[in-house]
């Protein structure tokens, strides 16, 4: 009846954060998906704060969202906006 709790691999961002990178793969058209994934970012952001440049881009955001999904996200669409040359715009 109810989900399995386990305690989340990160307090700061919760166990929510790590059920939003686990749904990722089921979102099927490919720009909701990386909107999504720009959500899961942002909010990595938002709790590592110290983590963030002035500019509001955070590498390390990025690298820790791809650390902490048990799958590749480049698999689905999803490249780290440094490896692209793209802009940090996830908020």
């Amino acid at each position: 009846m109810f989900i399995d709790s386990k305690k989340p691999k990160d307090l700061d961002c919760g166990y929510n954060l790590e059920l939003m990178i686990e749904a990722l793969p089921r979102i099927k058209d490919l720009n909701d998906r990386k909107d999504y994934a720009k959500r899961i970012v942002g909010l990595i952001k938002q709790s590592h704060i110290n983590w963030v440049n002035e500019k509001g881009e955070s590498k390390m955001a990025w690298e820790y969202f791809f650390n902490m999904a048990e799958y590749d996200p480049n698999d689905y669409g999803i490249y780290s906006p440094y490896e692209t040359d793209e802009p940090d715009d996830a908020l």
